[in-house]
């Protein structure tokens, strides 16, 4: 799925078999600015435990888009 948020689109890049881990690719302006993270949590745990992965050789992540993807995550782990 890809979402617009301002300037920015928010594409959900894919999800583990369990539904336990969404990744994000957002990328800026033009497909400019493109970085990579992922909010996963553990089976069976809350929403309490989910985490924030980035990657770190996938340029920086705007605040807003990983505010973005938490509530987005929030209705879908």
């Amino acid at each position: 799925m890809e979402f617009v948020v301002g300037e920015m689109a928010i594409t959900t890049v894919g999800t583990d078999g369990d539904d336990r881990a969404i990744e994000f690719l957002v990328s800026g302006p033009a497909g400019t600015d493109q970085g990579c993270f992922a909010i996963h949590r553990e089976h069976g745990q809350g929403w309490e435990t989910a985490r924030l992965s980035l990657d770190p050789h996938a340029g920086s992540v705007p605040v807003a888009a990983v505010e973005w993807a938490v509530e987005f995550a929030r209705e879908y782990l």
